[in-house]
């Protein structure tokens, strides 16, 4: 398969479907937003031929961008998250085409994350990619960005490269984290340490933990200290700029009222999408499972599945959250503690 021409290189459609950073090499492929909407997420489950990826290296892409910088570029929004707390669901909620098209954690910023975490030097390599994944699909469009929560080590990083956009940051309570956790299958659960181990990689969350908070004595309570980890990266991300670019949410708001939580969303992002056409996509996929569309799911059945499993796991969740009571809690910052609070219309 042909390449992509440098004028090509400037279109949306040429996706980057990956990246090897050692080499910075990208593979491409041709896709349309169609694709974005069906792709549960855009790594490896993207639905799209890999097998068709043709590589061009950072050389000429930067050669590219630099020959667009006089284009008109898309509005540029993220959605950061921490884990298990509705962000697929809000993610597809704002893929609202031709207004935003919404890129459900693309595996090139999986890779940079994962270089990052091994201390390998990126060199601009952000930048760049950051140029790719913000290039309009539609004239007039948003680009709504949602990282993996693995790549919350980069968060700042993309914030700074590009200027002047938004950040929403979705999370979730201590309560509701443990019993997703406990609704996952065994080989899920067994990454919990891993994780924990990265999101303390992240910011100085980990100096000020004691000794005891650093051995979890079982999985619920390595994923408590997942959670706090997340938290208190979430907190510096809604710092920056002294609080001038970023918000968190809770996602209880989106469980209650869909429709309202991404309207002042799109709103604060700046993503001009008609309400009532963000309204009518949020009916649309509210019954659904937001990471496999053909299945029915509902807040409601969400609800009761947890009651099942609290009931279930009574004594290991009060074991896990007396812990996080004795050694994670004190250690955190209120605004990363406490849950956020929705903000107002106005």
């Amino acid at each position: 398969m042909t390449g992509p021409s440098d004028q090509e290189l400037g279109e949306a459609r040429w996706f980057p479907t990956d990246l090897d950073v050692p080499s910075r090499t990208f593979s491409f492929v041709a896709l349309d937003d169609a694709v974005i909407d069906r792709s549960s997420f855009l790594d490896t489950r993207i639905d799209a031929p890999l097998a068709a990826a043709v590589q061009v290296g950072q050389a000429q892409i930067q050669r590219d961008q630099r020959g667009q910088r006089d284009l008109p570029s898309a509005r540029v929004a993220w959605l950061f998250h921490t884990s298990f707390c509705g962000s697929t669901l809000a993610a597809r909620a704002l893929h609202c085409p031709p207004a935003a098209v919404c890129l459900r954690e693309p595996l090139v910023l999986r890779r940079l994350a994962d270089a990052r975490h091994r201390a390998m030097p990126l060199q601009g390599l952000l930048e760049t990619t950051v140029g790719l994944l913000a290039r309009p699909w539609h004239a007039g469009g948003a680009v709504v960005i949602k990282p993996t929560h693995a790549a919350l080590n980069l968060a700042s990083d993309m914030l700074a490269a590009t200027p002047g956009s938004r950040a929403v940051v979705l999370t979730s309570s201590l309560q509701d984290f443990l019993v997703s956790n406990l609704k996952k299958p065994p080989e899920s659960q067994s990454r919990i340490p891993q994780l924990a181990e990265r999101a303390l990689a992240i910011g100085t969350f980990a100096s000020r933990l004691p000794p005891q908070a650093l051995a979890p004595p079982d999985l619920l309570c390595a994923a408590a200290l997942q959670w706090a980890a997340q938290r208190e990266v979430m907190a510096d991300l809604v710092a920056v700029d002294d609080g001038a670019r970023v918000r968190a949410i809770d996602m209880s708001w989106l469980l209650d009222d869909l429709a309202d939580a991404m309207t002042q969303c799109a709103r604060w992002l700046q993503v001009e999408i008609p309400e009532h056409a963000l309204r009518d996509r949020c009916e649309g996929i509210g019954g659904r499972n937001a990471k496999a569309m053909d299945v029915a799911y509902s807040a409601a059945q969400r609800a009761s599945e947890a009651e099942i499993v609290v009931a279930h796991f009574a004594r290991e969740l009060a074991n896990a959250l007396a812990w996080s009571e004795r050694w994670l809690l004190p250690a955190m910052r209120p605004q990363a503690r406490l849950d956020p609070a929705r903000w107002s219309q106005a």
